[in-house]
């Protein structure tokens, strides 16, 4: 599976576990998904609910994404791996008489990744790989106000969290 989708989908279940402990529901609390469609409509699955969805991806300046030497000019096998961080938005996707509720969630999802700032693999999950390393991202009123704009949306409560060094590599 693609290290993207795997890595959120990931986070995904553990964030669902956790806030289905902290408030028991039949549906689920958190959709991987937009929040709108292309042409501006919001997505059903994502009434209700914790959306989380990625919003971008930077490198990292403290890893660089160098060929390994070969020796004798010889042509490397494959290329470097690329090591980038994901910044992933949760959004509290919840309206009318909904909304305390939905401010609720986003707090026990902040106090989780507060709680839990490394999520090693689960097996009895099926997960493998590196753990997932999560740091909170400050936005201030005019970031926050240009993200929400870059997504075509109007303001909700949220949070912003970068995944730290994801690994891309080729398979050669």
């Amino acid at each position: 599976m693609a290290i993207l989708q795997s890595t959120l989908e990931q986070l995904r279940e553990r964030l669902e576990a956790a806030l289905q402990i902290a408030v028991p529901r039949a549906e689920p609390w958190v959709a991987l998904t937009n929040p709108v469609d292309p042409d501006g409509r919001v997505v059903e699955s994502a009434r209700n609910r914790i959306v989380m969805l990625l919003v971008g991806l930077q490198s990292n300046p403290a890893v660089r994404n160098v060929l390994p030497p070969t020796g004798g000019g010889a042509v490397p096998l494959a290329a470097p791996s690329l090591h980038l961080d994901a910044l992933v938005l949760l959004m509290a996707n919840f309206t009318g008489s909904n909304y305390p509720t939905g401010l609720g969630m986003l707090s026990h999802t902040i106090t989780f990744f507060h709680e839990n700032p490394m999520l090693p693999p689960d097996p009895a999950a099926g997960q493998s790989g590196e753990s997932i390393e999560l740091d909170f991202v400050n936005l201030d009123l005019a970031q926050t106000n240009e993200l929400m704009a870059m997504l075509d949306l109007k303001y909700l409560p949220s949070a912003v969290y970068r995944i730290r060094e994801m690994t891309f590599t080729s398979e050669a």
